[in-house]
């Protein structure tokens, strides 16, 4: 009776110690995928908080909606591709467009490249950055012209934002069939005409 247990046993063996193998590459992976998102999220949040936090930053910002802001009033003269030509090149309004544009232009690469989290970022950017983009589109044009790479990530991403539209107002369709089946129509009816408006 032993020598049958240990002859099944040794049999088995083999087996056994395939899925051990099996499971401890499923534990690994999952290990590591769970470990690549806490890293793209802390990676996010440490680019946002570098962001909100940087006083020389934040000022650049604000000269970069100040020259968005002369552009769209058909009060002034000033229009945003007039920091194209190379008279310019050392303004500071044409520094802190390039500034912004080039922030926007790293959070698309490290989105693409995963290595920023895309859901984060669209929650919290989305607006902000399709506003932006759409005022300094003429600008970026303009330089695309000479050099279609240029500022081709945030094109990139401002296109992809575009079709796709915020999360909020962009539900995915297992979203709409929960608020369906929990008879929520309110939020259905919200999201389809958000859908229609864009």
């Amino acid at each position: 009776m032993v020598k049958e247990l240990l002859i099944e046993w040794k049999e088995a063996a083999p087996a056994a110690g395939a899925i051990t193998a099996v499971l401890s590459a499923l534990v690994a992976l999952t290990v590591l995928r769970y470990t690549r998102a806490a890293n793209r999220r802390r990676a996010t949040l440490d680019m946002v908080m570098k962001t909100l936090m940087d006083d020389s930053v934040q000022a650049k910002y604000a000269t970069f909606k100040s020259v968005l802001s002369k552009d769209k009033n058909t009060a002034d003269e000033f229009k945003i591709e007039s920091l194209l030509l190379t008279t310019s090149v050392i303004s500071p309004e044409r520094r802190a467009v390039l500034a912004q544009l080039n922030v926007y232009e790293l959070m698309a690469l490290g989105i693409r490249r995963g290595i920023f989290d895309e859901a984060f970022y669209k929650r919290w950017y989305h607006n902000q950055f399709m506003i932006d983009y759409e005022g300094a589109q003429a600008f970026i044009s303009g330089l695309q012209a000479n050099k279609p790479s240029i500022f081709w990530e945030c094109s990139n991403l401002y296109r992809k934002w575009d079709k796709s539209g915020h999360p909020e107002s962009t539900p995915s369709a297992f979203k709409m069939a929960w608020w369906a089946i929990m008879k929520q129509n309110d939020k259905i009816d919200r999201a389809r005409a958000a859908a229609k408006a864009r």
